[in-house]
């Protein structure tokens, strides 16, 4: 089943990361959600990540995992890795940050950016969201769909 959405501003896409995140809160899996993040550079993958981690009561920054390749935050319902796999070449660099283990973390979520970049490794998502700009005019526009 797939829901779409469409915002017009920042606000309001993080208000859909956040309303998605009341479906992750509940769930209660013995491995870590798989959410994918798809879109454009600019397109606002993670400014909904961050209405995700303030929907699950994160306070404090969250900000693109671009150069770290990884941001992790603790919340009281789950443990969220934000992954940004823009600048992997090849897909085996994660397994040499240790992929598995995160995967495999209870009581957690995976959350990719750019996962088509390492696809060959990861597994199906749970969740697939695509974020487009609206139109071209609109610079804060978007459509979101998510499956």
């Amino acid at each position: 089943m797939t829901k779409e959405l469409e915002t017009l501003h920042v606000e309001q896409t993080i208000g859909a990361g956040e309303d998605f995140s009341k479906v992750l809160a509940v769930k209660k899996i013995d491995r870590a959600l798989v959410i994918f993040l798809e879109g454009d550079l600019g397109a606002g993958k993670t400014t909904f990540t961050k209405g995700i981690m303030r929907g699950l009561g994160h306070k404090g920054l969250v900000k693109s995992p671009t150069y770290n390749l990884i941001e992790i935050y603790e919340t009281e319902h789950l443990k969220i890795f934000h992954f940004d796999l823009y600048r992997i070449k090849d897909p085996y660099e994660l397994e040499e940050i240790g992929i598995r283990e995160y995967l495999e973390e209870p009581l957690s979520a995976c959350i990719f950016e750019w996962p088509i970049n390492a696809k060959s490794l990861l597994p199906n998502p749970d969740y697939q969201v695509s974020i487009k700009h609206l139109n071209e005019t609109e610079s804060e526009s978007r459509k979101i769909s998510i499956k």
